[in-house]
């Protein structure tokens, strides 16, 4: 179920209406978030659902064990009966074809609820690493298992062979659950948060799971931590009309990036990665560049949709982007693209490894770590890995140069400062766009070639004498014009919410109300009329 489809547009209405309906009644409104969360994420397969009960059930469990103090026993009951619940609802309904599922889901719920049972003998210090050595356990478990065991079977015959070696794995082609790599960082956070004693477990399996599932951002983030997100789930909501209407408008801003931007140039990036030894240098270029529009307004526009349905039903989500493509160095561009996970992998992955305080040799150490990491966490792909590489050797380049303690140092509004900072935006914009061919590439011979191919339209001049006059590149420039302007906007304005908070519709001067009008009605008119007939799938849902 998309967001910029019909019938999801259907379903939040009903689910919205009923939803207020039921006032302030914080148990049945999370009661009906998860019922239309399952009915969401199960609208890809339902099968999947067992997947994400079986990582509430768990985290549940563990969320308890890590605090401390022993709990009541009822508590594992309940977590296994959702987890044998939502098993039992799946696969009764085609039991044929799903018996092995269904024999495997109680399975694993009795192999669950044994360790759950065998955790309670220990006791202290030692009781808590356990149940924490569980849930890490088990969502990497499932995440490596559905997400990787392809790739590195895959990958370590093809190694064998290489040195002559004849090795005959089976191989096995596991469906890839949806949004699963952001739901087990999620609930992940939420046992680690708890035993550094940042935050306390919860004792309401319904405000647990409905937080886990919760689907304006299941399956494609942002990657809410416990801490900030359950605590809605456990103070009543109240109807706020502005901030529903604050919440539409930025679904809108949302759907606009998606459907008018992100999916028209996508047939430009499309063609141009085809196969990338028989594109000309000036339309891998402007590939290129059509694919860094797309993936910025492809997510980004799913991450305002998410925070803009949230919003609509009374919980705040967190900003995942501002403005990276203004960024000036490589830290600066994770401090504001997928700012979620990068967040993530600062406090649970970075520091941890120690982080900068270990010297010189083990701060870079942990910057690639960290980054190549984080390259993986995208996809089971080498192409995927090379991109974290490249993005952990930037990272500890700038860092080794100092790059961003010198620029601190420049006034960025002195003449001098406008060439420093401007050059420095120059290169890191280069640096990304390398980044993205090997995001995009298929393989990594595939992204040598395209960077070849984007490296001989610059020093050739096709930049300037051929790129002007292909119509590829007019139609590059049409789409991403708004984009920009609206960028542009926000960048020198400080405002992220453009169509909410600068043009307020009931304050200002005439001339300002006039302006939201016009402003509202040409990105309502857009989303209609510029929308792509072919309707496409969010690129992150792939991961």
């Amino acid at each position: 179920m998309l967001f910029n489809s019909a019938i999801f547009l259907g379903f939040f209405a009903l689910v919205f209406s009923a939803y207020w309906l039921l006032r302030q009644r914080i148990v049945a409104q999370n009661m009906l978030i998860l019922g239309a969360s399952y009915i969401f994420y199960g609208w890809w397969d339902s099968r999947f659902l067992i997947l994400i009960a079986a990582s509430t059930a768990c985290d549940y469990i563990c969320g308890l064990g890590v605090a401390g103090p022993r709990f009541a026993r009822f508590e594992k009951f309940k977590a296994i009966g959702l987890m044998l619940g939502v098993t039992i609802l799946v696969t009764l309904p085609n039991l044929s074809r799903d018996y092995l599922i269904l024999c495997g889901g109680i399975g694993g719920a009795l192999v669950l609820a044994a360790f759950f049972f065998g955790l309670e003998q220990f006791s202290g210090p030692v009781r808590r690493k356990a149940y924490l050595t569980l849930s890490i356990l088990l969502n990497l478990g499932l995440l490596c298992t559905f997400k990787y065991f392809g790739f590195f079977t895959e990958s370590l015959v093809a190694a064998f062979n290489s040195i002559g070696l004849q090795v005959h794995a089976p191989m096995v082609h596991i469906l890839l659950p949806v949004g699963i790599s952001f739901y087990t960082f999620q609930t992940l956070s939420y046992t680690i948060d708890i035993y550094r004693k940042q935050m306390k477990p919860t004792t309401r399996l319904v405000d647990f799971a409905a937080y886990v599932a919760f689907f304006p951002q299941l399956v494609a983030g942002p990657i809410e931590r416990a801490k900030k997100l359950l605590p809605q789930f456990q103070t009543p909501r109240v109807w706020d009309g502005d901030k529903i209407q604050s919440g539409a408008l930025l679904f809108l801003w949302g759907l606009f990036k998606k459907i008018a931007i992100a999916d028209n140039v996508a047939p430009l990036a499309n063609a141009a990665f085809a196969d990338p030894a028989s594109t000309t240098p000036s339309l891998m270029l402007i590939g290129v560049l059509a694919f860094s529009v797309q993936i910025y307004c492809d997510f980004s526009g799913y991450s305002d949709m998410a925070r803009g349905l949230a919003r609509m039903l009374g919980f705040d989500l967190m900003l995942n982007f501002n403005l990276p493509y203004f960024s000036r160095t490589p830290s600066e561009f994770w401090r504001r693209w997928h700012i979620s996970l990068s967040t993530w992998l600062r406090d649970y992955l970075y520091v941890p490894l120690g982080g900068n305080r270990g010297g010189k040799i083990m701060t870079y150490r942990n910057l690639m770590l960290t980054m190549l990491l984080g390259g993986l966490w995208h996809g089971a792909a080498w192409t995927f890995i090379a991109w974290g590489a490249f993005h952990g050797a930037i990272l500890a380049i700038y860092r080794m140069a100092n790059i961003d303690r010198g620029l601190a140092s420049v006034p960025a509004r002195s003449g001098q400062g406008i060439l420093v900072h401007g050059a420095a935006w120059g290169v890191m914009t280069m640096l990304t766009l390398i980044g993205w061919t090997l995001f995009r590439a298929e393989t990594i011979g595939e992204a040598w070639t395209a960077m070849a191919l984007m490296g001989e339209a610059v020093t050739s001049g096709a930049i300037i004498t051929t790129l002007p006059m292909l119509a590829q590149t007019k139609t590059l420039l049409f789409y991403a014009a708004p984009l920009i302007l609206v960028q542009l906007w926000q960048r020198f304005s400080g405002e992220l919410e453009f169509l909410v908070s600068p043009l307020d519709g009931r304050s200002g001067s005439m001339v300002q109300r006039f302006a939201h009008f016009n402003v509202l009605l040409a990105v309502l008119c857009g989303a209609v009329f510029l929308a792509a007939e072919d309707v496409q799938e969010f690129i992150y849902f792939d991961f």
